[in-house]
């Protein structure tokens, strides 16, 4: 794989162990179909002209297609509506004709991220654990509880410090601990669903919160 295209997604073609081309998905909507004018053009008859396309819904890729004769088919199901694609999909378009999606996070090892169990990145805001996106995105006042306890692993940080972080323009002393318990558990949840086999985040009872990486 090629330097210039290994932090975007991509489309591959694939025949058996052969990988016949392979597209870098740039932009917000992707074309594939006989026509010269297609991102991903595929010489086949059984092809429509512009047989679907794919849309850019923020860092993941919705499928359409585009009343083609033949059909959208992902991984052996027809779909009539757009469809949100997940790494490692497989789109038929025709008879023996397989194209591949391979989300941009799978395409390569992301420095200091797979190495670590939680990562933040704070330009995209965005969070990775063990390696994986957690997506969709953490909502604005999530990322900012859990940016505030990643300064210090291990260290518990009182309720109040936890609600000013969620709640910086409210006076804390006004906030429930049923919303801010809410908001943690929502957050767990989201943790969890990316991997369910480790705690996060602790509650010290009457206390605050830590987060767990050990």
């Amino acid at each position: 794989m090629t330097e210039e295209i290994t932090n975007v997604a991509l489309l591959i073609w694939q025949d058996g162990e052969l990988i016949k081309e392979q597209w870098a998905l740039e932009g917000d909507e992707i074309l594939i179909g006989r026509d010269a004018a297609c991102q991903v053009q595929l010489p086949s008859r059984w092809i429509s002209r512009r047989h679907a396309r794919l849309l850019r819904r923020g860092n993941q890729f919705v499928a359409e297609d585009l009343g083609s004769k033949n059909g959208l088919f992902i991984n052996g199901q027809r779909v009539y509506k757009p469809q949100l694609l997940n790494d490692g999909d497989h789109l038929q378009l025709a008879p023996g004709l397989d194209l591949i999606f391979v989300d941009r996070e799978a395409t390569v090892p992301l420095p200091g991220r797979e190495a670590d169990p939680l990562y933040l990145d704070f330009d995209e805001r965005q969070v990775y654990v063990r390696g994986r996106l957690v997506s969709p995105p953490l909502s604005p006042q999530q990322f900012e509880v859990l940016a505030t306890l990643a300064q210090q692993p291990g260290k518990v940080y009182s309720r109040f410090e936890v609600i000013s972080a969620a709640w910086p323009d409210d006076n804390p002393e006004g906030v429930s601990d049923d919303a801010l318990d809410a908001m943690i558990r929502r957050l767990r949840q989201r943790l969890a669903a990316a991997d369910p086999d480790h705690e996060y985040i602790v509650t010290v009872r009457g206390y605050g919160f830590k987060l767990n990486l050990v």
